[in-house]
Parts: C-alpha cells; structure tokens; sequence
C-alpha cells in the first residue's frame, strides 16, 4: 500500500511539472486558429 501511495505521488507530480509544456503549445495553437477564424469571418 505504501509504494502504490509514493508511485501515485511521483505521478501526480510528474503530471503536474509537464502541464504546462501541454498547456502552453495548446494554448498557443488555439490562439492561433481562433485568430485565423476572426480574419476569415471578419475579412468576408
């Protein structure tokens, strides 16, 4: 019980250092679709 305890640990805290290297290219790519979306309804 213990070592599932520090595995799910040393998972949640892996999970929560990589976030932001998921979090920061999706944010990224949807800026930049919701971009491309505005000039192509605001351009016609």
């Amino acid at each position: 019980m213990k070592m599932i305890n520090e595995s799910y640990r040393g998972v949640s805290l892996f999970v929560e250092f990589n976030i932001d290297r998921f979090l920061v290219p999706l944010t990224i790519v949807g800026a930049l679709t919701l971009a491309g979306w505005l000039v192509s309804v605001v351009g016609n």
